[in-house]
């Protein structure tokens, strides 16, 4: 998941500063990856990617509540350390050997499965994590997380008898991994706990390794990873490129030593620059070959040539003269002359109709003959010649479309065959027997005709026939030859069209790769600022009259060489700060690295826990800790384990506002926690402190009721997070709603019912449970300000008390 933070550095300087040849969603892909690059690159929009981020879905901010412990360490019966879940200091002291250290060491096991401490030593410190005294070894922290209403649980069981290694980790009540809820990267970038051990070798680790441990919270990995992505995109684009050339000059010897014709096409398309692989394309699919004046195309037409059937020709030759034979029986006799007599016997009928009762021939004038017999006997022979006639004429019909359905078999010479130039095969012979097919005898005889086409239909079967298997062969032995260099062809054209389209790309990531190589120390230096100025701050206040000044704290170098640099002096002079500083310097410069780390924004650990920080430090410096710690608490929940009694007496010292909590170990491992010191317990104390001072004058007390409000605020405050967290209330909306009160009773009304403007109703709430409540809160809302307090004060504070107790929320079922 890339730094959003980071990103939205990259975008900002890709407004200010862009680069030619490349585009923003190029870049800001790089940080999602080699897939999300290619998609760019393919015309993909980058998953929305312009100039801003996209969103990333990050785990819930959670403050630490409770630790519980059994069986572990020093820690035997089930013991817990509850914790006010919000920002605020934290103490929880003890002797050595109390158990404190155990409740650090558990959580570290918790959250990360081992001790980092026991990883560098011998087995027998991992051989003794189990108590001696109790054997059933269970560890439960309980956090406060964001928009939740019950509290997160996590917890590691070990099974009696298991090793370390052994345990089961559940999350909510489920086994399930710390991934599972996205802290196991949060974990490891900004690590919230820091142990004495930690503390003292934080800085015995390479330059380098300080490098890599600060670039990984700072998503510097992420900034270097999309280097490299580009890189390797880069790389890939050149390989595919190179690759696809590599076998381009054996191509060209090959494609010269051939006389195809489409190697000369292939040769002139890799002569071309760029490759005119489209041409190439063409030629490989015979789109080429279908060019006009391509040999091949002729050839192909040549071995198409349309054959003449011999059947048909025979059946066309067959029919002209059964045709003929027929019209020329049928004209033989009387039947030439068919109609002529039919339309004399006609007349001679129609004569004889109108002469009634002659029997003479009006020809000859013989008598007699012009009978009824006569005519009987001329209507027949009328009818007969008239279906000879009739039988003449559709003979001659029939001939006629035989020769033009024979005409229409001749046709004119294919234009394969006339076309210049040297196919390879002979062309002429059919040619010429096409000619002499397509010269048909004039005049219309169907004999002359039947003769011809059965001469020169025979002619040009015979030749038509030999130049499609002459064209054939032809084919076939050039595909032979062209075949190996297309085979070559085709399996080379994919890599070439890839190394095309790398070849356009390559300038676009490279522009984004040099953009980002330009880039990288602006944005190292940019995203370390805030945490150079937050290590120059936790210095100030930590050194305390160390002759040795912190300087510029940077990052320099990248991929190699990489380091944390720590410039400084001592009493003015420049020297190198890790040579010369004491264990308690180092201690105080580690802490100062460490918190700025763990209280990144970006983390959703709203809490630190250290071990121990205290050991060898000088009593100033002590109070420098104080004071950087309460600094972090602001924002930050702060837990330190101590056994050192500086640190809570610093505390009180410098009136730092600071929960502290004893523990305390009894026979038998049993550990006991009790809280000592609260903000609410230290205003009642610093009140009660004032009260009972003999000899202040009457002014001088007026600051008692200033404490006392004091105390109730910070009791309301309190009152009001838990109740809201238990709700499952962000802690931003805590905030906003502690901001709203403008008023003592507001704050207590909020704290009491949930409701800022039921002011008017805290002082009969109170007063059920505590008479004096009405006239104590009429001079706590008047602060210091209020004038003298009438009776005794030390009463007056105690009745503050009380009511602070009234106001803390009840503990939840099994807390």
């Amino acid at each position: 998941m890339p730094d959003a933070a980071l990103l939205s550095l990259v975008a900002a300087r890709w407004e200010a500063h862009p680069a030619t040849g490349t585009s923003a969603p190029l870049v800001l892909a790089a940080f999602r990856g080699r897939e999300a690059v290619l998609g760019v690159l393919e015309g993909e929009d980058g998953g929305g990617a312009t100039t801003e981020p996209a969103a990333s879905r990050a785990p819930d901010p959670v403050h630490l509540a409770a630790i519980t412990v059994e069986g572990f360490r020093g820690i035997g019966e089930r013991a817990t350390l509850r914790l006010h879940p919000a920002p605020g200091l934290t103490l929880v002291v003890g002797r050595n050997g109390s158990g404190k250290s155990s409740f650090s060491e558990a959580l570290e096991i918790l959250l990360l499965g081992t001790n980092r401490r026991w990883d560098r030593r011998s087995p027998v410190w991992r051989d003794g994590w189990r108590n001696l005294h109790h054997r059933h070894t269970v560890i439960e922290a309980r956090f406060a997380a964001d928009g939740r209403r019950e509290p997160l649980v996590v917890s590691r069981r070990w099974d009696d008898g298991a090793g370390l290694q052994e345990s089961t980790l559940s999350v909510g009540g489920r086994q399930r991994s710390l991934e599972s809820i996205g802290w196991a990267q949060p974990l490891a970038s900004y690590p919230p706990l820091l142990s004495h051990h930690e503390l003292e070798s934080a800085l015995d680790d390479t330059p380098s390794h300080l490098y890599d441990a600060l670039a990984g919270i700072l998503g510097l990995g992420d900034l270097r990873a999309a280097q490299e992505t580009l890189r390797g995109v880069r790389l890939d684009l050149e390989r595919a490129v190179r690759a696809a050339g590599d076998p381009v000059d054996a191509l060209v010897r090959r494609l010269e030593d051939s006389a195809d014709e489409r190697a000369a096409t292939v040769l002139a398309a890799l002569r071309s620059r760029p490759w005119d692989l489209d041409a190439i394309g063409e030629t490989l699919s015979g789109e080429a070959a279908a060019d006009e004046g391509s040999t091949l195309r002729r050839l192909s037409d040549l071995a198409a040539l349309p054959v003449l059937a011999r059947e048909e020709l025979e059946a066309t030759v067959r029919g002209l003269r059964d045709a003929d034979r027929l019209v020329t029986e049928l004209q033989r006799g009387e039947g030439a002359r068919a109609d002529e007599l039919a339309d004399l016997l006609e007349r001679a009928l129609e004569v004889h109709a109108h002469a009634a009762g002659q029997t003479a021939c009006p020809v000859c004038g013989t008598e007699g003959v012009l009978t009824y017999a006569w005519r009987r006997h001329t209507g027949e022979r009328l009818r007969s010649l008239r279906e000879d006639a009739e039988a003449l004429r559709a003979a001659r019909a029939r001939r006629e479309a035989a020769i033009a359905g024979a005409t229409l078999l001749v046709t004119a010479v294919p234009a394969p065959l006339t076309e210049s130039g040297d196919p390879g095969v002979p062309v002429e012979p059919a040619l010429q027997a096409w000619r002499r097919w397509s010269a048909i005898p004039e005049g219309g005889d169907a004999q002359r005709l039947a003769a011809h086409l059965q001469e020169r239909g025979q002619q040009l079967i015979a030749a038509v026939a030999e130049l499609r298997r002459s064209a054939r062969e032809e084919l076939d032995r050039r595909q032979r030859t062209w075949r190996p260099i297309a085979d070559t062809l085709v399996t080379w054209l994919p890599a070439a069209r890839d190394a095309r389209a790398a070849a356009e790309r390559v300038p676009a990531v490279r522009a984004a790769e040099t953009w980002l190589r330009d880039a990288h120390d602006e944005l190292r230096d940019e995203r370390f600022r805030p945490i150079a100025e937050a290590v120059q701050a936790n210095w100030s206040a930590l050194r305390q009259d160390s002759n040795v000044s912190l300087g510029v704290l940077r990052l320099a170098g990248a991929s190699t060489r990489r380091q944390l640099v720590l410039d400084g002096s001592v009493d003015g002079e420049a020297a190198p700060l890790l040579g010369v500083m004491s264990q308690g310097e180092l201690n105080c410069l580690a802490l100062s690295l460490f918190l700025p780390r763990a209280s990144q924004p970006e983390s959703p650990f709203r809490f630190v826990v250290i071990d121990d920080p205290v050991q060898a430090m000088d009593p100033s410096k002590v109070e420098g800790l104080a004071t950087a710690l309460a600094a972090a608490a602001r924002d930050r929940q702060v837990v330190v384990l101590t056994h050192d009694t500086r640190l809570p007496e610093a505390v009180r010292f410098l009136r730092l506002p600071a929960t502290v909590i004893e523990v305390a170990r009894r026979e038998g491992s049993i550990v006991e926690l009790r809280e000592l010191d609260s903000p609410v317990r230290r205003h009642i104390d610093d009140a009660l402190a004032v009260a009972r001072s003999d000899g202040l004058p009457p002014e001088a007390r007026r600051v008692v009721a200033g404490f006392c409000r004091m105390a109730l605020e910070a009791a309301a405050t309190r009152a009001v997070a838990q109740r809201m967290r238990r709700e499952g209330r962000r802690f931003a909306d805590v905030e906003a709603e502690l901001e709203r009160p403008t008023t003592l009773l507001m704050l207590l009304a909020l704290a009491l019912f949930g409701d800022a403007s039921r002011s008017a109703d805290v002082v009969p709430r109170l007063a059920r449970d505590e008479p004096g409540a009405a006239e104590t809160l009429r001079i706590c809302n008047r602060g210091a300000h209020g004038g003298a307090i009438p009776g005794d004060p030390a009463a007056f504070v105690r009745v503050v008390e009380s009511l602070t107790r009234l106001l803390a929320p009840p503990e939840p079922a099994g807390g």
